[in-house]
């Protein structure tokens, strides 16, 4: 059984050291992506210790997955009423992002919402079927540095 709320400052490493093992597993896979962007540094433990206010997790005894939520994206070039989310990551093997993302969607819906956005490597396929199976369309591309990104949402149905 997993718990969704906002992280605890003590439990950010921990979410960073998720990001870290990740990009060793897709090295260890010869895949890539967070791997060659150097994501690490990029987006270092500074970056989550100064997002903690945003950076919501799923927790069993342990710290299984993340994300930063924001209500606002300027990948996306409109105002539309969405919850985007930033640095999705999960344990390896532990197979708790979909669930993770059921709760992000329940929370969205609590907030208004009309749709859950994300990005995701252009080149990363298996990441790319991962997001269809779970009801995102892609909407466009989006470019930062040497990334480039597939712009995905999911319409969010209120109850």
């Amino acid at each position: 059984m997993y718990t969704f709320r906002l992280i605890e400052n003590q439990e950010i490493p921990e979410f960073f050291a998720l990001i870290t093992k990740r990009m060793a597993w897709l090295d260890k896979k010869h895949l890539k992506g967070w791997n060659i962007y150097h994501y690490d540094e990029i987006f270092p433990l500074s970056y989550f210790q100064a997002m903690a206010s945003s950076l919501y997790v799923l927790v069993s005894d342990h710290v299984v997955c993340g994300a930063v939520l924001l209500e606002s994206d300027q990948r996306w070039n409109d105002s539309c009423s969405a919850l985007y989310v930033h640095n999705f990551v999960s344990e390896v093997g532990s197979r708790s992002g979909r669930s993770f993302l059921r709760y992000v969607e329940a929370y969205a819906v609590s907030k208004g919402k009309k749709y859950l956005r994300l990005d995701s490597d252009i080149h990363n396929e298996d990441l790319a079927s991962y997001y269809h199976d779970l009801g995102f369309e892609d909407c466009g591309f989006c470019w930062e540095g040497d990334y480039q990104g597939v712009l995905r949402q999911k319409k969010l149905i209120h109850h």
